[in-house]
């Protein structure tokens, strides 16, 4: 018998209802039918209508759990259980609001060592666009509400999660995140077709998706980039073959970290690296769970040891950490051998500094990421029985393919509205507290556009979350360091991710109720996707805290509120809320010394003009008290423009602070 009682949106087993408001459920039965829901012994009744839509509002009450909840219609009835009420926020954005704990499994292991935590509860919404209008539902079986605990932290959001363990643990109250977010998205995915129609400069974005809206356009796309794709696969790999790792003709020499350009087009090199063990070590290696990290590599590539493939990675984002069966190695020779494919004739395969490359055991501490001020790790001692094998240095190269450019390719969930369409939408009727946004990174070298088109997104979701506040409180994560492995600097003259930075503190200004969670130090110069999220995630919650729960005592980063020009010095008021400034002192590395202050303060920078050439120079400055720092002018360089801080990708060092130290938010003024 067909199930004609159905419930649209993201309800389910172990869901989190927001406490204290009114919370709406709705879906789908026979025409004129009652439907009861039962809820913490009350029940609401309503009925469907002649096309047998139905929809119920009800109070879930105050914090608890866990609950059930029946939902009934004549005979048929469908009952939820594990229900907690508490606190509900969406978290949406790109790759770092959804890179998962499992990535972070090494930075964090004592997560993954706690109990499970029922008052954290995460929906990790499933990935899917739609060009075609907004859905009000996903395909069955595919919603599912799971509670942190070791066998579930892997799957949730890395910035999600911790972000809920704040505010859980602040609140005292459970806390449940609707984690909707894509890799690689622009922040035109995630708004409706209305909204780019109404700001009236998007026909670029409009006349792309017009085209997509006929199911037959993308079809074809869909083939052709299919056909172009195998192709060019079938092209790369046909004459490639397991090289003679003993002959020494055909390799040269090549030093990992570093740049390996001798590869001029796209194609496929191997790198190898010969290391002898001893008896002693093979027995620890075999004996234990051993691994083989390679930083990260441009494109893709295949691990092996003495000939056989232990993993691959398909794209360069993800860190090489390649776990090595027991067995694999031996006494005496050793081969580690990497098949790298590059996907385009720009640009050279490299290895970036500051990036472990080794081998080891799974008792010895090798610190996954780049570190500077923060969540540093205190190296644990080397147990008797570990192994560890440094990796840096000289290695062997074999250029074996040469190819053209591998074919572009199309991820339609990129496209305008296609994420706001398929993931988001269906979310709408769900009651939540607000919403966490952690996305920029795409957009990058569009700041002016992207800062209208994040205003009309919080405006657009605040209305669209019906079951939100008017003014739903937003928190806006900030965009970190980072410069694509290139270095890290304080004086340039231009950085797209600067702008971006720039306009997101401009925007969460405009919208009101919006916090803005400063992560200047919390990036990683050399990588997309940093692992610092406790950091992140908590810097986050408290801005949700300051301005969703009225918790005043709570201070925002440092923010420049006024700029004065005396005497041939700047002087920079700060508002620090109820904290104060702090300038810590640099270690040898340029990593703040938490322990110790200093009145000199690194990250200020002035752009000049001179005869139409700009130029931008570091400048010294100094903290003169809790609220005020002096800055330096340099007259010789030309006509003054801009004052700027942390204005760079990557900026590095950074050591002004609060006195709860939260960094300084970067910000540039003109100058007129």
């Amino acid at each position: 018998m067909k199930a004609n009682l159905t419930v649209k949106g993201i309800f389910g087993s172990g869901m989190v209802l927001q406490r204290n408001k009114i919370n709406c459920i709705y879906g789908t039965a026979d025409g004129y039918t009652d439907i009861m829901l039962t809820f913490r012994g009350v029940t609401s009744i309503t009925q469907s209508d002649e096309y047998g839509n139905w929809k119920l509002e009800f109070s879930p009450g105050e914090a608890g759990g866990p609950f059930e909840m029946v939902i009934k219609a004549d005979d048929e009835r469908i009952d939820y259980s594990d229900i907690y009420v508490g606190e509900v926020w969406v978290s949406s954005g790109q790759s770092n609001a959804q890179l998962p704990m499992e990535r972070m499994k090494f930075t964090y292991p004592q997560e993954f060592a706690l109990p499970e935590n029922p008052n954290i509860r995460m929906l990790t919404v499933p990935i899917r666009w739609a060009l075609d209008g907004e859905k009000d539902s996903f395909e069955p079986g595919t919603i599912n509400w799971k509670a942190a605990s070791p066998e579930n932290l892997g799957e949730m959001s890395g910035t999600a999660y911790f972000f809920a363990k704040k505010l859980s643990s602040e609140l005292d109250v459970p806390v449940g995140i609707i984690n909707a977010s894509q890799g690689g998205s622009p922040i035109a995915s995630w708004l409706s077709k209305s909204a780019l129609e109404e700001m009236g400069d998007k026909g670029e974005l409009l006349t792309q998706l017009e085209y997509y809206e006929n199911p037959e356009n993308i079809s074809k796309k869909q083939r052709d980039v299919a056909e172009a794709q195998k192709n060019w696969d079938f092209d790369l790999n046909r004459h490639c073959v397991f090289p003679d790792t003993e002959a020494n003709a055909g390799w040269h020499t090549c030093t990992i970290p570093g740049y390996l350009d001798e590869l001029k087009s796209a194609g496929v090199v191997w790198i190898k690296k010969d290391i002898t063990l001893t008896a002693e070590q093979v027995a620890h290696f075999n004996s234990q769970k051993t691994w083989l990290w390679m930083g990260t590599i441009i494109d893709a590539d295949s691990a092996y040891v003495n000939g056989s493939q232990i993993g691959n990675t398909p794209y360069c984002y993800p860190p090489r950490r390649y776990e090595v069966p027991s067995g694999l190695l031996r006494e005496g020779h050793n081969v580690i051998i990497l098949k790298i494919q590059k996907n385009k004739k720009e640009g050279a395969i490299r290895f970036y500094e500051e990036k472990p490359y080794c081998l080891f055991t799974e008792g010895v501490y090798v610190a996954p990421t780049a570190v500077r001020n923060i969540e540093r790790h205190e190296e644990s001692l080397f147990p008797l029985d570990g192994e560890y094998i440094e990796l840096k240095g000289e290695w062997q190269f074999f250029i074996e393919r040469t190819i053209r450019d591998c074919p572009d390719q199309v991820f339609f969930e990129w496209m305008p509205t296609a994420l706001y369409n398929g993931m988001l939408a269906p979310c709408f009727k769900y009651a939540v507290a607000g919403a966490l946004w952690y996305q920029g990174e795409s957009d990058a070298g569009r700041a002016p556009e992207y800062k209208a088109m994040l205003v009309k997104l919080i405006n657009l979701w605040r209305h669209k979350f019906v079951y939100g506040s008017k003014d739903l409180p937003f928190v806006v994560v900030q965009l970190p360091n980072f410069s694509d492995g290139h270095g890290e600097d304080t004086a340039v003259v231009n950085g797209g991710w600067a702008e971006i930075r720039q306009v997101q503190a401009d925007a969460a200004e405009i919208a009101g109720r919006t916090g803005v969670a400063v992560t200047i130090d919390a990036g990683e110069w050399n990588d997309l996707h940093p692992e610092k999220k406790k950091t992140v995630g908590s810097r986050a919650a408290m801005e949700a805290l300051r301005i969703a729960y009225g918790k005043s005592f709570i201070s925002a980063a440092p923010k420049a509120d006024l700029c004065e020009l005396r005497d041939g010095k700047y002087f920079v008021h700060f508002d620090c809320g109820n904290s104060g400034l702090v300038s810590y002192r640099l270690t040898e590395n340029d990593t703040a010394d938490f322990a110790k202050e200093d009145p000199a303060v690194h990250g200020f920078s002035l752009l000049y003009e001179n005869r139409g050439e700009f130029i931008c120079v570091e400048a010294e400055a100094r903290l003169l008290d809790t609220s005020n720092v002096e800055v330096t002018l340099l007259p010789e360089y030309g006509k003054l423009r801009e004052l700027r801080y942390l204005w760079a990708d990557s900026p590095n060092p950074v050591n002004l602070y609060s006195q709860n130290q939260l960094p300084a938010m970067p910000f540039r003024i003109k100058v007129e």
